[in-house]
């Protein structure tokens, strides 16, 4: 090593031991052992300012916008909306493609009849018009013979059983009303 080097590698080991001590950058710690004052970018004299007017401008009037909360709304996933379908049997179907596919599972939508909708609410519909239109005979005709009704089983036993059975042909009714309107 050549007495150059053997200096160089003494002045980068104070250097090393400055930066660690004061915790200023290499090139700097470099600086203060070569007896620099000050390591940097060199800024250069700008020339004086001259001062312009303002315009003055009109401010201009901002109207606030009024922010809605976002409801959160929540995810359907691939179960919630096999849930709206009926599912079909297990066995063998036929995909959109037109293969041949047999589905061992239990209650797989495959897109079958949408719940409540269609045939079944329809039957349903039907089955509640035939009853009420049962009541309202069977009514009719406790009316025509309430005399007998009466002897046989009592005035407040004919009467409880006359207020029973129409507030259950009310109730028959209004329950036709919900279900004609998911028809």
């Amino acid at each position: 090593m050549t007495q150059a080097q053997k200096t160089a590698k003494a002045k980068f080991k104070q250097a090393i031991a400055y930066r660690q001590k004061t915790g200023v950058s290499l090139k700097e710690a470099f600086a203060h052992i070569y007896g620099k004052k000050k390591v940097g970018a060199v800024k250069k004299k700008s020339a004086p300012k001259k001062k312009v007017a303002k315009k003055k401008v009109a401010k201009k009037k901002v109207a606030k916008k009024v922010v809605r909360k976002k409801v959160a709304k929540k995810k359907l996933t691939k179960i919630d909306y096999d849930k709206r379908y009926q599912a079909n049997k297990p066995g063998k179907r036929k995909s959109a493609s037109g293969n041949t596919y047999y589905e061992n599972r239990p209650n797989r939508s495959d897109k079958g009849k949408l719940l409540g909708i269609g045939s079944i609410a329809l039957e349903r519909y039907q089955k509640i018009l035939k009853e009420i239109d049962n009541r309202e005979f069977i009514l009719e005709k406790n009316k025509e013979y309430k005399n007998s009704l009466v002897n046989t089983y009592g005035l407040k036993s004919y009467v409880s059983n006359l207020n029973k059975s129409k507030a259950y042909i009310k109730e028959l009714k209004t329950h036709a009303k919900e279900l004609k309107k998911s028809i």
